[in-house]
């Protein structure tokens, strides 16, 4: 597949705590929000955690970033 300027690729996964726990080694990243869950048992996923999406993308299709720019708008949960 060749990336042309406007293409739109989609791509989603589900984040379970095993990944925030392996992250959270890799990061170090041990905000209480990521060890203990909120009172619907679910952990707030590191934001640069959820950064790594587009590195799935970006490996698909043989591309090395140069830059990426992000925003969190609101938390992503387990």
């Amino acid at each position: 597949m060749s990336l042309k300027v406007g293409d739109i690729i989609t791509f989603e996964r589900t984040f379970i705590g095993e990944d925030v726990e392996l992250f959270i080694k890799v990061s170090g990243d041990e905000g209480s929000h990521h060890v203990n869950p909120d009172e619907q048992g679910r952990l707030v996923i590191q934001g640069l955690l959820t950064a790594t999406l587009p590195t799935k993308v970006g490996g698909d299709n043989n591309v090395l970033a140069r830059s990426m720019n992000f925003e969190f708008l609101r938390p992503v949960f387990t």
